[in-house]
């Protein structure tokens, strides 16, 4: 069955180049290299691994999200933790521009935006958070210096004691061996991780 897409916008951005808005019968996305950054697919994949996350963790005082795009998964957040105060970061002004244009970013509770390059801010950051989510896409690639063990280091840094990391990957037959190797890492840093396969993803759940 064919579905009506239409483009509503398309503009450039100096970090992730052509990003695009779509409208369908199921909602907005926001795209990048023909990969959705943000809007109803990206809910989807993140749904299953909150979902298992809230039932260990119905309480929660602070989110740190790292990749924060259009805001799609601060929406769940917000839904999920009605209470906690979430930060999200995004090194990408223009994407966070669209995400407050199209999402409606801005009318989410409790919802601090920091446009930052992530890779730095984390060496810095003081703060303690109880759930880091980790989705820190450039179109279809990861940048290379968030899959490496001193990253996943410096994420479980942020943590509080008993705190949780959730980092997505692509898990298609292409990415599937990266991805693998990405698990390993993090079972490497991690005391625990378990996992969901959500749509063509993984999302590996760690925890201190």
């Amino acid at each position: 069955m064919w579905k009506l897409v239409n483009v509503v916008e398309e503009t450039d951005s100096a970090f992730n180049g052509r990003i695009q808005i779509l409208k369908s019968i199921e909602g907005t996305r926001i795209l990048v290299g023909g990969i959705s950054q943000s809007g109803w697919l990206v809910k989807k994949v993140w749904q299953s691994a909150l979902e298992k996350i809230k039932k260990l963790k119905p309480d929660l005082q602070s989110v740190l999200i790292l990749g924060l795009g259009g805001g799609s998964v601060a929406e769940l957040v917000s839904q999920y933790w009605p209470e906690s105060e979430t930060t999200g970061l995004d090194v990408d002004e223009k994407m966070v521009e669209m995400g407050r244009k199209y999402l409606k970013l801005d009318t989410l509770p409790n919802v601090k935006v920091v446009i930052a390059d992530a890779s730095s801010w984390v060496s810095t950051c003081k703060e303690k958070y109880d759930l880091v989510l980790v989705d820190m896409y450039k179109g279809v690639d990861i940048p290379p210096e968030f899959t490496t063990v001193s990253f996943m280091e410096k994420v479980k840094k942020l943590l509080r004691k008993d705190g949780a990391a959730a980092f997505n990957h692509l898990y298609s037959s292409i990415e599937k061996k990266d991805a693998d190797e990405f698990g390993k890492c993090l079972r490497r840093v991690y005391s625990a991780t378990a996992s969901v396969t959500p749509e063509a993803n993984i999302i590996y759940i760690c925890f201190t």
